[in-house]
């Protein structure tokens, strides 16, 4: 090798002297430049893919308001033509679904690529030692890089907390029902941006656990899938659900009502099998019972129907009304905030254990 020739490992002790010596000399201007030097491809896409939901969300939005609007501000009639529209395999209502889906999974894509390598990456390619042994503290050059990071991080999930939430109410609206289950719920009230910033901050604290970016990228979904399935399953039933008798069929106004949450109710009749069906006075029924007083319920749902009204029979329902969905956002909000924080707990105790030569 001729004296003018670097190797490239050279080169990158060099480039990256260079970048700690602006963060030193340049105090926080410094370490805003450095951030940026080293993040610079992630918060790109990042920017780029927020625009772009945040755009393709609000156009879904005003055209799912304008087929609204046609059908007088209520339900499209099944045989219309807006019905047609919405029912489209590639119609604006399927398109605005699957998207909510996808923005569901957001913050795994934040936790795993903004997240584990602003430490992991450090430990793999062992620049944690000329880092941290500059004049920048650890502290400093962590809390900074984190406070940067997440305000970018903030900032974006909550513009697409606020489209995503309008989008959902609009999409409530037209198919008349729904805001309390499955991704119109998990996306609005600005749940993403709750759910962004925690995951962000698993993710570095993961990163800087595991030191390398495949394990703590792969802990990340397992860790998000695991959590997200747990609070399906788990946060219907976070607050004492609404409980009562309801008749057959349900008068206006007895039942859950439009985007509540149904926790149990529907009859099923089978072959020797009734559930979830009681007389007027409250006692189930089974299904010997049901074929003495309805000898004839099996030729037909009218006949079924016109039965079960004229003996006055009841099912059970456990719902949670739609007034409660604030309550509920704030409840999962202040348990993904608290994640964050525990994870922000951890990492700090795992940066001031970190000795200086384990970069």
């Amino acid at each position: 090798m001729s004296p003018t020739t670097q190797s490239p490992l050279a080169a990158d002790s060099r480039s990256g002297s260079l970048d700690i010596a602006a963060g030193r000399s340049g105090g926080f201007s410094g370490l805003l430049w450095l951030t940026w030097r080293q993040h610079r491809w992630a918060l790109i896409g990042a920017l780029v893919l927020a625009a772009a939901l945040t755009g393709w969300m609000a156009y879904l939005a005003a055209d799912l308001t304008d087929i609204y609007h046609q059908c007088n501000n209520t339900l499209c009639p099944d045989n219309s033509v807006q019905a047609a529209e919405l029912s489209a395999n590639f119609g604006s209502f399927r398109i605005a679904n699957d998207l909510l889906q996808f923005v569901e999974y957001l913050p795994l894509l934040i936790g795993m690529f903004l997240g584990v390598p602003l430490l992991a990456r450090e430990h793999e390619q062992r620049t944690l030692l000329l880092a941290w042994s500059q004049d920048v503290s650890p502290q400093r050059w962590l809390w900074t890089k984190l406070a940067l990071l997440g305000t970018v991080v903030a900032a974006l999930t909550a513009a697409l907390s606020g489209v995503c939430d309008h989008l959902a109410q609009v999409m409530a609206d037209v198919s008349n029902g729904g805001l309390f289950e499955g991704s119109m719920f998990m996306d609005s009230g600005m749940l993403p941006l709750a759910t962004g910033v925690s995951w962000f901050a698993v993710g570095v604290a993961l990163g800087a656990a595991a030191k390398r970016l495949m394990p703590a990228a792969m802990t990340v979904i397992v860790g998000y899938v695991g959590a997200d399935l747990l609070t399906q399953w788990r946060y219907p039933t976070l607050i004492t659900p609404v409980s009562r008798f309801v008749p057959f069929p349900p008068p206006p106004g007895t039942g859950p009502g439009v985007n509540a949450l149904k926790v149990k109710g529907g009859i099923q009749i089978g072959p020797d099998q009734v559930v979830n069906l009681f007389d007027s006075a409250g006692h189930p029924v089974d299904y010997a019972a049901l074929s003495s007083h309805c000898p004839n319920f099996g030729l037909g749902p009218d006949t079924l129907t016109s039965c079960l009204t004229r003996d006055h029979y009841q099912t059970f329902l456990e719902y949670q009304p739609a007034d409660r969905i604030p309550e509920f956002h704030l409840i999962l909000a202040a348990g993904h905030l608290t994640l964050g924080a525990v994870a922000l707990l951890a990492l700090w105790l795992t940066v001031r254990r970190t000795p200086l030569t384990a970069g």
